[in-house]
Formats: structure tokens, C-alpha cells, sequence
């Protein structure tokens, strides 16, 4: 992911943390075919929030009546860089 990316090692603890929120959402034969998170919660998982890592977004900023009201960064998890 980091390569794909391009992003450095200061972002490892949210790199193992999407990694584990997606290894919990891909079905597993061990469970026939379901996916941890659906055993566990009983509900189906939304893949329809699942992003590329390191793609361009835009976040909202409240800096003014006037000004811009986004800025753009970086999609990285949960977390906007």
C-alpha cells in the first residue's frame, strides 16, 4: 500500500489499520464464505465507502463566508493528510 501510495513510514499505523478493517470485511472459506464482520455484527459489510489509499480528496473548512470552503489533501483511511 505504501508504494501504491507514495506516501512515507509515518503512516503505518493507518496502513495496518485499513488493512485490518479490510482483511475483516473479505468473506473467508474458514466461515463458509462469509466475512468476519458479517459473523460477528450479523450484518452485511459497505463497500461503497472503500477508497483508493494516497488518491486526491477535498475536505471541508469553514475559514470565512467568502473564502474557499474546501481544501485538498489526501485520502488516507479515515484520516484526510
Amino acid at each position: 500500500m505504501f508504494s501504491k501510495a507514495g506516501l512515507n513510514r509515518s503512516f503505518q499505523a493507518e496502513a495496518i489499520s485499513s488493512t485490518c478493517y479490510l482483511v475483516n470485511r473479505f468473506p473467508s472459506t474458514a466461515i463458509d464464505c462469509k466475512t468476519p464482520f458479517e459473523v460477528w455484527s450479523n450484518k452485511s459489510a459497505n463497500y461503497s465507502i472503500l477508497r483508493i489509499l494516497g488518491c486526491p480528496a477535498y475536505y471541508h473548512v469553514n475559514e470565512g463566508k467568502l473564502e474557499p470552503r474546501s481544501k485538498k489533501g489526501l485520502f488516507w483511511g479515515k484520516k484526510m493528510v
